[in-house]
């Protein structure tokens, strides 16, 4: 059994060697057949770089020939620059010496203008006239050498024309046609008075001229000036004569009325402290000025009872005093002084009442009123903290605001002494008088 398994091994490994040399033969012959197609493959190849090379170098050498041809072009053209600014100077040159003395005039006249035009961009007049110095900008360029033309007499001419028109109409008083932008933001056609270079008054109202156009003012003056403007806007053309303030420079003064803060708004500044010493003090004031009218009326009828001792009244000091001595007679002079100096006592407290409550009040507020302007102060300094002091404004502004405190006390401090002191001198004088008529009754107790 084992010798045929050899055998039968053997007898395949004969029968598979040809076929393994074929393949072999095979497999070099295809790798020649390769290396051939490749090798024509790159002959190809390189016979297409060849001939697309020779079209390259053609290409080149045209596009060399343009650079060159460009190169002689822009030489070309730069010496045509350079021979043209060459005879550009030269014009400049000779039309600065054919100017001569004119250079003067030009740079004078430029002058004017640029601050006529400025002029004119913040006069009311313009208002009226608002297309005057429309050529002022191409006379600018003509006087500079930024145009092609030199400016002409009649250029120059208009320029001054218009600065006697300026002079003229801020001597006048003109009523006119125009666009005003109302304090709700639309523009209505309106009549407008002019007040030569001052003021623009609407229909009672003032006016603002800006870039913008005519515009309300979005807050204005004092009645007092708002009747002027009408009264004035009413008279305009009439040929009568008014009353009216004019603000020479132009509405800065206006300005500053109008930003001023009203009496209410000064109150509002105060703040709670303000209202406090405010309220104290108007009610402080009204019972000053009830206890004076009281202590006026008790003075007259104790004038009256002092001149009638034999019928007292209790209606009155002296005479509840008198009645005391006269329900209880007595023929003890010291007994007599006692009931009148009880009577005296009794009617002491009435004379002098609310007047230790006016002197406090009058001792407090002005102390309230520094309090205030503590307490504004901090709150002051805490803004500047927080926002810092670039703002000048912002600084007086909440120091003006801290003092309104301080003023609210004085005002309140000031009148109130006042008071107190007509009323407690009212007070004694009733007292005095008493003690007068006590006295000589007392005297003639003892002379009898």
């Amino acid at each position: 059994m084992k010798h045929l398994i050899t055998a039968v091994a053997m007898a395949a490994s004969v029968a598979l060697a040809p076929a393994q040399a074929q393949t072999v033969d095979q497999i070099l012959n295809q790798v020649k057949s390769g290396s051939l197609q490749k090798s024509k493959a790159a002959q190809d190849l390189e016979a297409r770089f060849r001939a697309a090379g020779a079209g390259k170098a053609a290409i080149v050498a045209n596009l060399r020939a343009q650079r060159e041809a460009l190169d002689a072009r822009s030489n070309q053209l730069e010496a045509q620059y350079a021979a043209n600014n060459e005879e550009l100077d030269q014009i400049r040159t000779a039309r600065e010496t054919a100017l001569g003395d004119l250079k003067d005039l030009f740079g004078a006249v430029q002058q004017v203008v640029g601050e006529t035009e400025a002029r004119f961009d913040t006069s009311i007049i313009s208002a009226q006239f608002p297309e005057r110095g429309a050529n002022f900008d191409e006379i600018s360029k003509k006087v500079s050498n930024q145009a092609n033309d030199l400016v002409s007499a009649g250029e120059i001419e208009s320029v001054w024309r218009e600065l006697f028109n300026e002079l003229v109409q801020q001597g006048k008083v003109a009523k006119f046609n125009a666009s005003v932008a109302t304090a709700s933001g639309a523009r209505e056609q309106q009549e407008v008075v002019r007040v030569g270079v001052f003021n623009l008054v609407g229909d009672g109202k003032f006016l603002t001229y800006g870039k913008g156009g005519v515009a309300e003012l979005p807050r204005q003056p004092d009645g007092r000036y708002l009747s002027q403007a009408g009264d004035l806007f009413s008279a305009s053309g009439s040929g009568s004569t008014v009353d009216f303030a004019l603000d020479p420079t132009q509405g800065r003064l206006l300005d500053a009325a109008v930003e001023s803060p009203s009496l209410r708004e000064r109150i509002d500044q105060g703040g709670p402290v303000g209202y406090i010493i405010l309220g104290v003090g108007l009610f402080a004031a009204l019972i000053a000025f009830y206890k004076i009218l009281t202590l006026f009326g008790v003075a007259a009828a104790v004038n009256k009872q002092a001149k009638n001792p034999d019928s007292p009244s209790d209606k009155n000091p002296l005479g509840r005093v008198l009645k005391a001595v006269k329900d209880n007679p007595s023929n003890d002079t010291e007994a007599m002084e006692l009931r009148l100096s009880e009577a005296i006592m009794k009617e002491t407290p009435k004379l002098t009442s609310w007047l230790m409550f006016l002197k406090i009040v009058s001792v407090v507020a002005p102390l309230a009123g520094l309090l205030g302007t503590v307490l504004g102060m901090i709150e002051t300094f805490q803004s500047i903290t927080l926002f810092g002091a670039g703002d000048p404004k912002l600084m007086a502004g909440g120091i003006s605001q801290a003092l309104v405190t301080t003023v609210c006390g004085l005002v309140v401090a000031i009148p109130i002494v006042l008071l107190h002191t007509a009323a407690a001198s009212k007070a004694k004088r009733v007292e005095e008088i008493l003690e007068e008529q006590s006295a000589g009754m007392v005297a003639r107790q003892i002379e009898s």
